[in-house]
């Protein structure tokens, strides 16, 4: 599926003059740490156990390395690394170790995944699905986005087809499970970790 973009206003200058537009991620959602170690299991085939507990290991570790003050690389991602704050001065002296704290912590992509990323994005004009035209398409035209869909993918979450088709949660359950009555698809897995794959 191609990522969403629109394209939002820039804030007016002090004159009043017009700024151009600027486009914008249509955020999809979250990728929630379950539905993530679900995809990676999926797609490689190693134990959810397992990568839940290396998860779980590489943020145990990343935690004290940040805590004693190093950057740390994660894999092909990028360098972890944090940022203070302290209360505004003019001299050295007037701070104490006390007031100063950490303020956030960053993520640097490298520049061989940003590189992925941007090779592998394909970019549609998109509503954002905080207002979507529900229901607005025939259950036909579903179907067939849910089979193109599933012809380059292994499997399709129930967000993921809400998005594909613009149908509410409600709407889009009866209609996934109307096409496993069909033997279109079949249902995997239970709770928040459901999918649906090709029969």
């Amino acid at each position: 599926m191609s990522a969403l973009y629109d394209l939002f206003e820039n804030p007016p200058i002090e004159n009043g003059e017009k700024q151009p537009l600027h486009a914008r991620i249509v955020s999809k959602g979250t990728v929630d740490k379950e539905e993530f170690l679900d995809r990676v299991h999926k797609f490689t085939g190693i134990s959810r156990s397992l990568l839940t507990g290396a998860m779980e290991a590489f943020s145990n570790e990343a935690r004290d390395l940040l805590a004693e003050g190093w950057t740390v690389e994660i894999g092909n991602f990028g360098f972890l690394t944090t940022s203070l704050q302290c209360p505004p001065v003019n001299d050295k002296k007037e701070v104490r170790s006390t007031s100063v704290k950490m303020k956030n912590i960053h993520l640097r992509a490298s520049h061989s995944f940003k590189k992925e990323v941007g090779d592998k994005m394909r970019l549609q004009r998109g509503e954002s699905p905080i207002r979507p035209k529900k229901n607005s398409i025939s259950r036909e035209t579903c179907l067939a986005r849910l089979q193109l869909y599933l012809s380059a993918h292994l499997f399709i979450s129930r967000t993921d087809y809400c998005l594909l088709t613009g149908r509410n949660k409600k709407v889009a359950i009866i209609e996934l499970n109307s096409f496993i009555d069909e033997g279109v698809i079949r249902k995997e897995g239970i709770g928040k970790l459901t999918v649906y794959t090709k029969v």
